[in-house]
């Protein structure tokens, strides 16, 4: 575990035998370039990257709901609209949040340069940005950059696409699947970052993912946002939510397929699938990678009266800080000046104290509490368990939090990670 980060969790090979997890990672759909470099807006590393398809493209994006949203936000709403776009402009290091007059400027100059370096209207042309708010983007290196970015795309640059949006992330996320849709193969890319300030609603958190489907934007909007509520809005590293949060796809329908327009289509239940799967498999990935993180946490909420509030407790549960600092130091060493030994507490009742913090209407007799499979509350009351069993538990890498509300027969899982001195270190300035 190197420098005391949590390992990645590791993708499925096949799920139901629908798709199959592939490489290439966002350039395993056919018809897409990137390019990446260093811009000079970090102090080091690659920080600028662009994606272009070669075809026209279908398009959508969900975006933060933070009241305080990043200007590059604004000019990707409006230019995603109309369900088409070519090209994405992204930059590391700095968040043009909170920057004015002047940061609107500079991300509606982004487009306009991006558009005139890959050939596309400036209304085919996303923005996103991602850093320090508050401070404004150095326009100079930027302008500099792009029309460099634009003579270097290929389609040999996946991995290099991964790390040139990283901030804080401690390792490049991506994924890549293939499905067919009849006789075709069809495949869907995607890189994502955030590491900290996660907990978006639609962490800092961007996604780019590139299919080669032909499906018509309108349905590729929804199902989207399906698929974000799933996935990106079931992760919690430090419950804030970000000024730049920002999941685009799209599309260019260069697998050749009849082009998909309604659910019932042939291929439609394919591509959902495959869809949330790249999101749910990101989403853990971020989760697992948040700032300072030892452990990752998998909440699974079972027996609630609605998937509503199923999510609301998994995500109360998630957000609480003493749960998560309770999962970092419930059975490791004492932690400096403490006189518990290890395996001391097991803390359960924080959770308990989250899943009545939710709002959601619950009688306790009915709920019981699982940590890492250990019984800790069945039915309003509190369970034995063996001390030396949940000493392991509490000392794993991955722990999961089950919860049965005893209402109904909805569920929803969200992940999460432990809260550590580290991650105070890295946020205190």
């Amino acid at each position: 575990m190197g420098e005391g980060r949590k390992p990645e969790p590791e993708a499925t090979e096949m799920v139901e035998k629908s798709f199959e997890v592939v490489e290439g990672g966002i350039l395993a759909a056919e018809g897409f370039v990137t390019a990446a470099l260093a811009a000079g807006i970090k102090p080091e590393g690659l920080d600028m990257l662009l994606l272009h398809s070669q075809a026209p493209a279908a398009a959508a994006a969900t975006l933060t709901i933070n009241q305080m949203r990043a200007a590059p936000t604004y000019v990707t709403e409006q230019h995603v609209a109309d369900g088409s776009a070519r090209t994405v402009i992204v930059s590391s290091g700095n968040a043009n949040a909170a920057t004015g007059e002047q940061g609107m400027a500079a991300a509606v100059r982004m487009a306009e340069l991006a558009a005139q370096a890959t050939g596309v209207e400036v209304t085919e042309a996303l923005v996103c940005s991602t850093g320090r708010i508050g401070v404004q983007l150095p326009m100079d290196r930027i302008e500099a950059a792009i029309p460099k970015l634009a003579q270097k795309l290929s389609r040999e640059s996946a991995d290099e696409a991964a790390r040139a949006i990283m901030t804080t992330d401690t390792v490049p996320k991506q994924v890549a699947v293939r499905f067919r849709v009849g006789e075709t193969p069809v495949s869907i890319g995607a890189i994502c970052k955030g590491a900290g300030m996660i907990c978006p609603n639609m962490a800092t958190m961007l996604c780019f993912i590139a299919t080669d489907l032909a499906i018509e934007p309108a349905l590729l909007r929804s199902t989207l946002q399906g698929a974000v509520a799933r996935s990106f809005n079931c992760i919690s590293v430090d419950g804030d939510m970000s000024t730049n949060d920002t999941v685009i796809v799209l599309a260019n329908g260069a697998a050749g397929n009849d082009t998909i327009s309604a659910e019932t289509d042939a291929g439609y239940e394919a591509f959902s699938e495959a869809l949330d799967f790249v999101t749910v498999e990101l989403a853990k990935k971020i989760a697992a990678d948040g700032e300072g993180a030892s452990k990752f946490v998998e909440v699974r909420v079972t027996g609630a009266a609605s998937y509503e509030d199923a999510h609301r407790v998994a995500r109360s549960i998630t957000n609480y800080n003493l749960v998560k600092t309770w999962i970092y130091g419930g059975a490791a060493a004492p932690l400096p000046g403490a006189t518990a030994s290890p395996g001391g507490e097991f803390n359960w009742g924080r959770a308990a104290a989250a899943i009545g913090a939710a709002g959601v209407p619950l009688e306790p007799t009915s709920v019981e509490i699982r940590i890492g499979g250990i019984a800790a509350f069945v039915r309003g009351e509190p369970a034995e368990y063996d001390e030396a069993a949940a000493v392991a538990v509490m000392s794993a890498e991955e722990i999961a939090i089950e919860v049965d509300l005893g209402a109904g027969d909805e569920r929803a899982t969200a992940w999460t990670c432990d809260l550590t001195p580290e991650y105070v270190r890295l946020n205190a300035t």
